[in-house]
């Protein structure tokens, strides 16, 4: 993709047409919400906007009844598989939030759906920049801009909830991350508030049956996880009341969990079924369909079977399951309600309900409004997307931007596609392909920021100006890279690191590593601290004309940003090549010869790396509290420590002409 914007567009405001986000997501979901620290941790210097329509991030509403549980590991969170040392997993959640020995000391690797969803919105609020609530996209559209032979831009339409108005921006790029609609029955469903999908009960049917005394009929349609929670939900609230459980299957049926199938919700195993071919595909979907489709949770119909049991105990028969039999229809009959039904082996009834809740699931695919402009685009199989590796969907040649999908492709990558076992691996695998299609933003470089975290050190020792920073870095490359391993576990290296100050909004640093260094674990994707060791001089009381005690003088820069992996050769051997350049300038030095043979040897060894810096801290300790001539003698005693070189810069940073003694 070119980057080759109208002029004079540079700074036009971000998400108009002259200076489009890299990215829009529509929904801001656990997938896009996963995609959101993907993007902070990988390449902050991205853009990125999302659309929500409800008030603020809500996942599966309807179901947060007390006491329900993940059916996944607390592990399985946004980040944890991807980075764990990322401050967005569930355990740094635990942490802030003044519980985590006490979620240790629980012993369960599930925590509650309730804590879950809190889990997903203390996530969310480091994000709330970036998302516009109760804003609902009704339509993105493929631009061409003239003088462009391809549509390189989506304009992307929403609407405010609240008052109408509509927004319109454009990015280079949209993620579509909407979840899927309520499936209901192909013979309608009457409106109103005693008849509710399962993604809505808790907002609505409780409230509408306030009165838990009386004996009311109730209707569950579907024969998943959601059907049987809901069923119990009814059957413990509502004591008096009886539950018509409607099924397609002989008998609620235990889902297959154990840990040999569960293999197929690994990163590798989504990677491999999508490169297998349609029909293996097809039907390795239907061999697998119990782990995750029309089945229960085992300890969960124990749980249930006793409460039947305890009813039939008491000589009641709450629970009335009509096996083998599809809904086909509600609708009203006075103020009760017809659930029209259908048996497998022949033959229709009707049956009579107060209260009606569809568990039928959800129908997953694009909304015709919303993407009627991008249809034509649009590649399809049998009436499916066709995506690459990296969720992104296949397109015509005259479609450059990029479309991709989250949670759209059970067909391509396997019934994990719909969970959250892979939101950290998609999301990763969607932002790095996204950043490699689109060329990195022009922007305006803005002034160094220099930390506030402490009072050390002292504003007077802190330079700001970033042309003397970037000499001490440029100068002195041989710098040491620091990470933390665990809160009392640093990892320290010394290693050369070459400055692009061309890239990035405060450059780019390239450094190497042994491949057997730990400190190939802690890169990608973490937060990283270098310094740079600047000239350095021990200053006795002689020196000065002034009564002073002894001191030290230096020049250090620290430096913090997110480190990133280079993926291929050639980067690495640019890097490379650079610190020789670097190093070396001189007309007649030294350089790499790509070809030689025993790169091929040594490349095997070693891995490149990049970090993207967002903060500088010039650290110079100059005797700036003394006057002109004391630093001039202390200068001078720099300067003579110096290496061959080092003299130009120290007068340049100190601003004074320095005397060598």
């Amino acid at each position: 993709m070119r980057n080759d914007s109208p002029p004079n567009t540079r700074n036009a405001e971000l998400g108009a047409e002259g200076n489009p986000y890299d990215l829009i997501g529509v929904g801001f979901g656990p997938s896009n919400l996963a995609l959101a620290i993907a993007a902070e941790e990988l390449d902050s210097e991205r853009s990125c906007l999302f659309f929500e329509r409800s008030s603020r991030l809500r996942w599966h509403p309807g179901m947060l009844i007390d006491g329900s549980r993940m059916q996944i590991s607390f592990l399985k969170d946004l980040v944890s598989l991807r980075n764990l040392a990322s401050r967005y997993t569930f355990l740094q959640y635990t942490k802030a939030k003044g519980r985590l020995e006490q979620f240790v000391n629980l012993n369960d690797f599930r925590p509650t759906r309730l804590e879950y969803q809190d889990y997903l919105e203390w996530v969310a609020e480091s994000f709330s920049d970036q998302v516009r609530y109760n804003s609902e996209v009704t339509r993105v559209t493929p631009i061409r801009r003239a003088g462009e032979d391809a549509h390189r831009l989506f304009r992307v339409e929403a609407r405010d909830t609240g008052t109408g108005q509509t927004t319109i921006r454009y990015a280079a790029n949209v993620v579509h991350a909407a979840g899927g609609r309520p499936r209901l029955p192909a013979g309608g469903v009457c409106a109103g508030p005693a008849v509710v999908h399962s993604s809505d009960f808790l907002p609505r049917f409780p409230d509408h049956f306030a009165d838990r005394s009386r004996p009311y009929e109730f209707g569950v349609a579907g024969d998943g996880q959601s059907a049987g929670e809901i069923a119990a939900y009814l059957l413990s609230r509502y004591p008096a009341s009886r539950v018509h459980l409607l099924h397609s299957g002989y008998a609620l049926r235990a889902a297959d969990s154990n840990p040999f199938v569960n293999e197929q919700f690994f990163e590798g195993k989504a990677n491999s079924f999508h490169a297998r071919t349609k029909s293996d595909r097809a039907g390795l979907r239907a061999e697998l369909r119990n782990t995750n489709y029309g089945v229960v949770e085992p300890g969960f119909l124990d749980d249930l079977y006793r409460m039947v049991y305890d009813d039939e105990v008491r000589g009641t028969r709450r629970l009335i399951v009509h096996p083998g039999t599809k809904v086909t229809a509600v609708g009203a009959d006075g103020t009760a309600l017809r659930v029209a039904v259908t048996d497998r082996r022949g033959g229709d009834e009707e049956i009579r309900c107060d209260g009606v809740v569809l568990a039928t699931g959800y129908v997953r695919e694009l909304d015709e409004a919303i993407f009627a402009d991008l249809a034509p685009f649009l590649r399809e199989e049998s009436g499916d997307l066709v995506l690459s590796p990296e969720y992104r969907v296949r397109t015509t040649a005259e479609l450059e931007g990029g479309f991709y999908v989250q949670g759209y492709g059970e067909s391509s990558f396997g019934l994990g596609d719909t969970l959250l076992s892979l939101l950290p691996f998609r999301a990763k695998q969607i932002f790095t392909d996204l950043c490699k299609q689109t060329p990195p933003p022009v922007r305006t470089r803005r002034p160094v920021e220099v930390s506030r975290a402490s009072a050390y050190p002292p504003p007077q020792y802190v330079e700001t100006d970033p042309e003397k920073i970037y000499a001490v870095m440029e100068r002195f490359t041989f710098a040491t890279l620091i990470s933390a391993r665990g809160a009392e576990d640093p990892v320290v290296t010394h290693l050369p690191m070459t400055l692009d100050r061309a890239r990035g909004e405060h450059g780019v640093l390239f450094g190497h590593l042994d491949r057997a260094n730990p400190h190939v674990q802690l890169i990608d994707g973490h937060q990283l601290t270098v310094l740079f060791h600047g000239p350095n001089a021990y200053l006795p009381p002689q020196v000065f004309e002034t009564s002073v005690l002894p001191t030290w003088n230096s020049m250090n820069v620290h430096v913090r940003g997110r480190g990133r992996l280079l993926p291929d050769r050639a980067a690495l051997l640019a890097g490379l090549s650079g610190i020789c350049v670097k190093a070396d300038p001189g007309e007649n030095s030294y350089r790499l010869d790509l070809d030689d043979p025993r790169i091929d040897r040594m490349i095997e060894h070693i891995v490149g790396f990049e970090i993207e810096i967002h903060e500088l801290v010039g650290r110079f300790k100059l005797s700036q509290e003394l006057d002109d001539q004391n630093r001039r003698l202390a200068a001078s005693v720099l300067s003579a420590t110096a290496r061959r070189g080092e003299l130009e810069l120290i007068e340049e940073i100190v601003g004074l002409n320095v005397v060598q003694g």
